[in-house]
């Protein structure tokens, strides 16, 4: 019944994606020159590539600062990259007025624009993550010498991928700051490149809670609880991390927070309700980071907050800044669920097909709980 509705909101959202294309942003959006970007940037792309976010966390963990305990989860994480990276270059072909020209920036290059850097980079990264896809390929085939030979450069690829998420993440924050005064001073702050960053961490490593937890239930596998509790406190680490950020940065700018007013509130609920909240809950209780139940629903908040984080700077911030007022058409939602319902059709068939997840694990006999 599930892949049946999937397939459904799949269906509708390709034939939203053949209107556009065939009569124009004009006729099937409620864009305007007040608000030239709306859902399918912000959700489609800025969420996106958030939420995608999981691949090049976990690499950095497994590579970087050698956390080996985490490699089970980073297979899942890179398939879910790979398809998240897919569908935000899908939703920019969209998005540009003129789709057949989005190849322009292999050729036109414009080194001072904070788009060209975002577009090579995201460009760079979903082919660093296409080659793990291959690798995952060539395995299922038993093409073991173009494994090994894939593997003797696996490592620069690695470096490659984290350096360019840690690019285009800080990026797509700094890209507002073009229009710096249009922007709510709650969000419009220089620190929003950094900010961008430290939120993709965090959103990337609830993503990989929310696929393994959801993926145990799904494929009737036992929930990784020794793998998943120690990166729920993680987690809660990186939540302190972005929350001291954020408030370090409004006591510096001298930002007056507290007003009781529609952009405030919204305000208030991504800061507090979707940062704060669950970062004490993982934080200051062990048995919410040892149940499964409860952590599919913090890490469901996380993730709903970073989102709601980028629809308050690309759209929240300019409220009462524009003569203007935008809620997306019909046929803008159409074209952001059946992506994702092609994401998750897309995982599905990914787990199913490649040698994605390791054979179902076994716990220690006598390991006692994590914390």
């Amino acid at each position: 019944m599930g892949r049946i509705l999937l397939y459904a909101l799949s269906a509708a959202g390709v034939v939203a994606i053949l209107a556009r294309l065939v009569l124009g942003l004009g006729a099937v959006t409620n864009l305007s020159d007040g608000y030239p970007w709306g859902l399918w940037i912000t959700m489609d792309v800025m969420a996106g590539v958030a939420l995608a976010a999981g691949g090049f966390t976990l690499s950095a963990a497994i590579y970087v600062f050698n956390l080996k305990k985490f490699e089970p989860l980073l297979r899942p994480a890179k398939l879910s990259a790979f398809i998240g990276y897919v569908l935000v270059v899908v939703g920019i072909i969209l998005d540009i007025g003129m789709p057949w020209r989005i190849w322009h920036a292999l050729v036109m290059w414009n080194t001072h624009s904070v788009l060209f850097e975002i577009a090579w980079c995201v460009m760079l990264y979903t082919t660093v993550l296409g080659i793990d896809i291959v690798l995952m390929v060539l395995e299922k085939l038993g093409q073991d010498r173009w494994v090994k030979a894939l593997r003797s450069v696996y490592v620069v690829a690695v470096v490659a991928g984290i350096m360019l998420s840690a690019l285009h993440q800080s990026s797509l924050g700094a890209l507002f700051l073009i229009v710096p005064e249009k922007m709510s001073d709650l969000w419009a702050s220089r620190a929003l490149g950094p900010l961008f960053y430290a939120s993709a961490v965090a959103c990337g490593l609830s993503a990989v809670l929310l696929e393994s937890l959801i993926s145990a239930r799904v494929y009737r596998r036992r929930a990784e609880m020794e793998i998943l509790t120690p990166l729920s406190k993680a987690l809660a680490i990186s939540l302190l991390v972005y929350l001291a950020m954020k408030v370090t940065d409004l006591y510096a700018r001298g930002v007056a927070v507290w007003a009781v007013d529609r952009v405030h509130l919204l305000f208030y609920l991504e800061l507090l309700g979707t940062v704060a909240l669950p970062a004490a809950l993982l934080g200051f209780f062990p048995a919410i980071r040892r149940s499964p139940a409860a952590l599919l629903w913090i890490s469901s908040l996380v993730a709903f907050g970073v989102v709601f984080n980028r629809f308050n700077v690309s759209i929240t911030a300019y409220t009462g800044q524009r003569g203007f007022t935008y809620f997306p058409s019909l046929a803008e939602v159409a074209v952001t669920v059946g992506l994702f319902a092609i994401g998750i059709l897309a995982f599905d068939l990914g787990t199913r097909t490649l040698p994605v997840y390791e054979a179902e694990p076994h716990a220690p006999a006598h390991a006692g709980p994590a914390t």
